[in-house]
């Protein structure tokens, strides 16, 4: 009998120690769960928005701010990262604040911990130059309007007939143009004049007089290769007509060429009737 109560015992204790045990287990779990959520929230709320991580070295790639354009771009740039931190980038008051500079294409923002942060910035590239009759237009690589063209921009190519813009973008006809004279080699772009459109599509002049047949603005990159290797070649004459439609197999024809009338194809002889 005492041995039956003192294992009744026993197995009361055990139960309490277990209860005592779940209890605290309990209680911590709460405890780290309301000081992970005070953690939380006081980084959300307060650390990571601090002036503690606020940017305070900045550092500008892609633009330079000794233009008046790349000084403005430069100040923009100062004011929407004035209200971020490191811990809290915020890109999209990049893109809001850069938003009425056409020149800007993208740009990247990334941060060091606890005060270090760099932008950097995609421009894009002038292209050519397009007369609407009231003002010549300074056109990017892309067809985007960079505005009013200005002092320097004399030596760019020359659009020299097209549809007007449409808001922010060239469209049409004009739009095929500045996507090929957009993409011009660095190398033979001083030797581009202007650019027109022709029955057969895009037509761009060089200094020399050679015009190059570029159809559309498809593939323009292969075609101003296969036009590059032509111009270099002594043998063609600046009076040539270079079709690059198709941009590996370039046809070179002189200014002025007779087009080969149809052979006439001989009637049938007509057969005597079989006798018999």
């Amino acid at each position: 009998m005492a041995r039956a109560t003192k294992s009744v015992q026993h197995t009361a204790e055990l139960a309490r120690r277990r209860e005592s045990r779940r209890r605290r287990l309990v209680i911590l779990a709460t405890l780290v769960m309301v000081t992970a959520v005070a953690l939380f929230v006081a980084f959300h709320y307060w650390f990571r928005d601090s002036s503690f991580v606020e940017i305070k070295n900045l550092e500008v790639r892609g633009v330079s701010s000794h233009t008046e354009e790349g000084g403005q771009i430069t100040s923009a740039i100062n004011v929407a990262t004035g209200e971020m931190t490191t811990l809290h980038l915020q890109p999209e008051l990049l893109t809001e604040e850069l938003a009425r500079f056409p020149r800007v294409e993208s740009t990247k923002i990334e941060a060091s911990f606890p005060n270090d942060a760099t932008v950097t910035v995609v421009q894009r590239g002038n292209g050519s130059v397009f007369d609407t009759g009231a003002d010549e237009l300074l056109i990017a690589t892309d067809g985007t309007v960079l505005g009013t063209a200005g002092a320097g921009t004399e030596s760019l190519p020359r659009i020299e007939a097209g549809d007007p813009p449409a808001g922010s973008m060239v469209e049409g006809r004009t739009l095929v143009q500045a996507l090929v004279l957009g993409a011009v080699p660095d190398e033979i772009r001083s030797f581009v004049d202007s650019s027109d459109f022709g029955k057969d599509g895009v037509e761009v002049t060089m200094s020399n007089g050679m015009v190059l047949l570029f159809g559309d603005a498809s593939k323009a990159d292969q075609k101003w290769k296969a036009a590059a290797s032509i111009i270099s070649d002594p043998e063609v004459p600046s009076t040539s007509y270079v079709d690059l439609s198709v941009p590996r197999r370039p046809a070179v024809r002189g200014e002025d060429v007779a087009v080969p009338e149809e052979e006439a194809v001989p009637e049938a002889p007509v057969l005597p009737p079989p006798v018999g």
